[in-house]
């Protein structure tokens, strides 16, 4: 009998011939007999011929209890000498002659391994003098194991573990790689950058090409903070979504990520993030880390406009940024679409980010009172904005007063704003 490699069984039959060990090693038996085959197999819930003997009307389970309780007391098979260990992988000769006709009808069918369904059909034609009664007093129809038809197909058990390789291989790779779609963003932002601060004239397209990359890459950034705190909190399907690779194009949803933030900047260029990262709220461990999911994305467009505003904190001089007027301007222009973006998000209204820091902390009968004005808070933002003169008031009082903390000149907006709507000069 040539030796047993995986690559010729399927994985459940392999598992059987692993029982059958099992079996075989704790009753110390000398060799391998049909009798711990059998009891293998049959504890193979989801292999063939298990589905097989049960959709013919047997009981496999009772088999291979009833193996268990004919066996069990004289542990299934004689005793090993005590000569040593030398014939403990040894099979026993019908085992042998089950084997090679396992292999015969597995090429039968022109498969390429054995299945528990041939194994079975090997036990039932070389049974071992013990296992013939039981297997008589059975009456399995050994034509109809081979003719009936199964829901179930085993697969190798090579191509099964090659397969369990891959996604572990797969697993254990990065799942927080930085997206090249974010890299290519930084990459326009920077060139651009650059255009404007060597050209001595830069056209005010650039501009444009320079800030709409930069607004990109501070969305990609929110989104990515509440993405990362919610991981850190116990959300870990952030991670499936993609969340944690920093690309914009995982954060987007129609209305959110396209149509209001359009509106807002023909508005009067505020800065609104209109990306979408679905956290499950259940998975995070408290209230307090439920809060901090929320106030992360604003957090990170107040680290992006800080660092921007560098240069303006570290200088004074207001000569030093017209020399290169058109760059100052659009950093400008973005530090200040940050800044609007955070007093935007930090309001208490449903959808905000503002209410989602209080949110853990109100009443559920309050939550639900609230709930339908999750579906309308853009829409009320925009009737604020244009009809209640307090609540823009308000709101540019505060970005303003964030402006000046940061030295950004206020004309170094207007003329970065001027600019970057190229199409309306």
């Amino acid at each position: 009998m040539q030796s047993l490699t995986p690559d010729q069984f399927s994985l459940q039959a392999v598992r059987a011939f692993q029982q059958a060990g099992s079996i075989a090693g704790r009753s110390r038996a000398e060799t391998l007999a049909c009798g711990h085959l059998l009891a293998g197999v049959l504890a193979q819930k989801d292999g063939d011929a298990f589905g097989v003997l049960a959709a013919l009307g047997h009981d496999p389970a009772a088999m291979a209890k009833q193996i268990k309780e004919h066996f069990g007391s004289r542990q299934m098979v004689v005793w090993r000498s005590e000569k040593g260990d030398g014939a403990q992988n040894k099979l026993e000769p019908s085992l042998q002659h089950a084997l090679e006709t396992a292999f015969g009808e597995a090429r039968a069918v022109g498969s390429p391994f054995a299945t528990t369904r041939d194994l079975l059909v090997g036990v039932i034609d070389h049974p071992d003098s013990e296992l013939a009664g039981l297997l008589a007093g059975w009456q399995i129809d050994r034509n109809a194991v081979v003719q009936a038809p199964v829901s179930v197909y085993e697969r190798s058990a090579v191509a099964v573990r090659a397969e369990a390789a891959q996604a572990r291989a797969a697993k254990m790779r990065p799942q927080w790689r930085i997206s090249p779609v974010f890299l290519g963003l930084v990459a326009a932002m920077i060139v651009s950058g650059v255009a404007l601060y060597m050209l001595e004239d830069p056209s005010p397209v650039i501009v444009f090409v320079f800030v709409t990359p930069g607004w990109i890459v501070s969305l990609a950034l929110h989104e990515f903070g509440h993405a990362m705190t919610a991981y850190i909190g116990g959300d870990y399907s952030v991670e499936e979504r993609g969340y944690l690779t920093l690309n914009p194009l995982k954060y987007t949803h129609p209305v959110l990520s396209i149509v209001m933030p359009v509106v807002f900047l023909l508005l009067g260029g505020i800065g609104l993030p209109g990306g979408a990262v679905y956290i499950n709220r259940a998975a995070i461990r408290s209230r307090w880390m439920n809060s901090m999911v929320s106030a992360a994305g604003p957090a990170a467009n107040a680290i992006f406009a800080a660092l921007l505003a560098i240069p303006f904190l570290l200088n004074n001089d207001i000569g030093f940024f017209l020399g290169h007027l058109t760059f100052w301007s659009a950093i400008a222009l973005l530090i200040f679409l940050q800044i609007t973006a955070i007093v935007l998000n930090l309001l208490p209204m449903p959808g905000l980010d503002g209410f989602g820091v209080l949110a853990p902390w109100l009443p559920l009968s309050v939550l639900q009172m609230l709930q339908p004005l999750y579906s309308f808070g853009y829409l009320l933002l925009i009737f604020l904005f244009w009809y209640v003169e307090a609540f823009s008031a308000f709101f540019w009082t505060v970005v303003w007063q964030f402006m000046s903390q940061l030295n950004v000149i206020p004309d170094l907006v207007s003329m970065g704003f001027s600019m970057y709507r190229f199409w309306m000069q």
